[in-house]
């Protein structure tokens, strides 16, 4: 994660930002701080063993994620002790109600590593998360600390790890990402999270689509095509609509027919200052809730 780019461009949202919104921004860049600074510590105490490039390539034009064949190892000690740092923070600065923040701050993370099946989060971060939830009251997770809320905690925690394995496939991966056109992977190709938005870039910066999907999980960014849904994958043009706030034409929702689901595109030409996908992650938010409007949702046959 480059921490410039994520302060210029929190600094060019903020000057136009209402309050919430600029500290809202501002509570982001603090946490993208501490997670860069833990993402610097085990690459450096640990790192990540990248699979070979053949390797790398044949999962990705498979569409299979690289995790789940060569998997993070997560030292539980790290782990708890990050996830402890990332609660602290989050309970004083996220703007929690008072029970929900103190619950957080008290939460014990080393218990919650001795039961959490950490081998999973290294192979499928979603499938942990996802277990997590399902299983919240084998973690002992207290009536006052919001579920949503402690699962925020675990998935801000596992970026650093699930970024320094990112960094290492994708370094990897090298030019094979750009070899063919078409049939790019529709979720993430490192840690098999569906992707969080795309951007459209000036020029077709990134090949000849110009457009990149975004894991929100791991940071990967990877070239997909220009005229095709985030979410299914559909190529049919006439499937695919986009929508957008007024007065604010950068940042659109993708929807597509075919699968009834929306995905988040910004275009770098309306943007600005240079794109930062997790700075966009955090603008683009607000576009969730314009697609709770029924458009944005169609019933499909059975």
């Amino acid at each position: 994660m480059d921490l410039k780019l994520v302060h210029e461009a929190v600094e060019a949202y903020a000057n136009d930002a209402e309050a919430a919104d600029r500290a809202r921004l501002e509570f982001f860049e603090g946490l993208f701080a501490i997670q860069q600074e833990q993402a610097d510590l085990v690459a450096a105490e640990c790192g990540y063993e990248a699979p070979a490039a053949e390797d790398a390539g044949a999962w990705y034009w498979e569409g299979e994620a690289a995790l789940a064949h060569a998997p993070i190892s997560i030292d539980a000690a790290s782990f708890s002790g990050f996830a402890a740092k990332v609660a602290a923070y989050m309970a004083e600065h996220a703007g929690f109600a008072e029970q929900a923040a103190a619950a957080l701050a008290a939460y014990d993370w080393e218990a919650f590593c001795q039961k959490a099946d950490l081998s999973l989060a290294g192979r499928d971060p979603m499938a942990f998360l996802e277990d997590f939830l399902v299983r919240i009251d084998e973690f002992d997770v207290p009536a006052e600390l919001p579920a949503n809320v402690a699962a925020l905690v675990v998935r801000a925690a596992l970026r650093p790890y699930l970024q320094v394995a990112q960094e290492a496939v994708m370094a990897a991966l090298g030019d094979e990402v750009n070899r063919r056109a078409g049939d790019a992977p529709v979720a993430c190709p490192v840690c098999g999270t569906p992707a969080g938005a795309s951007i459209v870039h000036d020029g077709g910066a990134q090949g000849a689509s110009g457009r990149e999907q975004f894991c929100s999980s791991c940071g990967c960014q990877w070239p997909y095509e220009r005229i095709r849904c985030g979410v299914c994958g559909q190529k049919n043009q006439g499937h695919l609509h986009y929508f957008h706030i007024e007065g604010d034409s950068a940042h659109r929702l993708q929807k597509c027919d075919d699968c009834g689901q929306y995905e988040r595109v910004v275009f770098q030409s309306d943007i600005k200052t240079a794109p930062c996908m997790d700075v966009e992650d955090v603008v683009m938010a607000r576009l969730d809730h314009v697609a709770l409007d029924p458009r944005f949702r169609v019933e499909k046959e059975a």
